[in-house]
């Protein structure tokens, strides 16, 4: 028994801009129609994830090899140690958050349950569940104050679902075998071979993933340029299907650097208005393996101020995907970066929030990297289709035009088998490069995922 984690996002268009939804997790229990509540151990004793990434990807949750009895099982609970959304305002409809919008709100200790949850289990079965979390249900907008948070309660009633999985052929890009896309696994290599790779997480525990002739394998660094084969040490992201006996397969490994750092990554909020500062909310942070500055002061969902300093040109990570010509590339000057996209930094000093006062980043390396944001698809157009209705603090633009990719690497798909599957009307989710919205394409994607 393997479990995941994913989030449905608002139907589109969305009453606010939520820029993280950030949950500490403690525990798994799935719950029989007679007998005791089974625990699934979690794959790092204080899992933490952001849900905004969720709308589109799937996270490893726990694990349990032969410890869940065959019976027939009706309820998921999951154990929330808190519960924070950050989120802003955009009332202008121009690009990026009004000024000083960006809040936050909380909810502490909790146990949400799904609402309808039933799996006969076998013995001997080898399965995935996938757990959901609703935005819509746990998230409550201000009837009073336009794109104002003002309540999130996971104990309030549809906010997990969960079920187990069974992709087609017709419902998901996976191979035959694979159950589940678990991508972008992002931190410190702790183990390397010809044959399997381990990342280590610093918030959601390690995944080893099976090194194959398919396994699409960046040959460089991102930040240096220069030849990085898997290696002890390395800091880098990986993609994987899990498979249904519980072990991964390697679909790409993406070296970022090559020796171990504090990174954070996280989306820009506002238009930046100085050549070496902007601002960004917290969507994962890596943690350097000796010597960290960052250690315990930073959480998932908090806005940080980044000061450029001796900066070195900046750099995206295509993974393989096509690119757009744009200004950002090797360019050392904040005022390129635009409101949504998301960057990741190599800290160099780091200073913690202290009231209201942000955390303060000092970082010599910035590289763009995904977006994750849902929309309504608006038409289909291989090797292209647009979405429309993004999150107010994404501007004025009606339309984004997403590419798509073929071959090695491949946009994967989640719900729909390829492109041609996508439904207008529907809402989807994608992973991917953002260039901005006076770009045709905007978006060059690495994940689609239709609800």
């Amino acid at each position: 028994m393997s479990i995941t984690v994913a989030a449905v996002p608002f139907t589109p268009p969305p009453g606010t801009s939520i820029l993280s939804f950030a949950l500490t997790l403690s525990s798994v229990q799935l719950t029989p129609t007679t007998g005791n509540p089974v625990s699934i151990p979690l794959n790092t004793a204080t899992y933490v994830v952001d849900l905004t990434r969720l709308q589109s990807d799937s996270a490893f949750l726990g694990q349990a090899l032969a410890t869940v009895p065959a019976g027939t099982y009706n309820k998921v609970t999951v154990g929330v140690t808190s519960a924070v959304v950050t989120y802003c305002t955009d009332l202008g409809g121009t690009l990026g958050c009004d000024a000083a919008s960006v809040k936050q709100v909380t909810q502490t200790a909790t146990t949400p349950a799904t609402s309808s949850f039933s799996a006969t289990l076998i013995s001997g079965q080898k399965t995935v569940i996938q757990i959901q979390f609703n935005f819509a249900n746990a998230i409550t907008i201000s009837t009073t104050q336009a794109q104002v948070v003002s309540k999130v309660d996971l104990t309030a009633a549809n906010i997990l679902t969960a079920s187990t999985l069974a992709p087609t052929s017709t419902t998901s890009s996976l191979a035959t075998g694979q159950l589940d896309f678990v991508e972008d696994v992002t931190g410190v290599v702790t183990a390397a071979s010809s044959t399997s790779v381990t990342v280590k997480t610093s918030g959601r525990g390690s995944v080893t993933a099976a090194i194959s002739q398919s396994t699409f394998a960046v040959t460089n660094c991102v930040i240096t340029g220069a030849a990085c084969s898997p290696a002890v040490g390395q800091f880098a992201s990986l993609d994987t299907a899990l498979n249904s006996d519980g072990t991964f397969a390697a679909m790409e490994y993406d070296p970022i650097a090559p020796t171990s750092s504090d990174w954070v990554e996280g989306i820009v909020s506002a238009v930046p208005s100085s050549s070496t500062q902007f601002q960004i909310v917290t969507n994962d942070i890596s943690l350097a393996s000796t010597n960290t500055l960052i250690s315990s002061k930073l959480s998932l969902g908090d806005p940080a101020q980044i000061t450029l300093s001796s900066v070195h040109p900046f750099v995206v990570d295509s993974k393989g995907l096509p690119l757009v010509a744009t200004s950002f590339a090797n360019n050392t000057d904040a005022s390129v970066i635009i409101s949504g996209q998301t960057v990741a930094v190599q800290v160099t000093a780091f200073t913690a929030k202290s009231g209201t006062t942000l955390a303060a980043i000092t970082a010599d390396t910035v590289v763009l990297r995904f977006t994750r944001v849902a929309g309504s698809i608006s038409s289909v157009a291989s090797p292209f289709f647009n979405l429309q209705s993004f999150p107010p603090f994404f501007g004025s633009a009606v339309s984004y035009e997403i590419q798509i990719t073929n071959g090695s690497p491949s946009t994967n798909f989640d719900g729909v088998s390829n492109l041609t599957a996508l439904t207008t009307g529907h809402t989807a989710a994608i992973r991917a490069l953002y260039f901005g919205s006076q770009f045709t394409p905007a978006f060059s994607a690495a994940k689609v995922r239709q609800f």
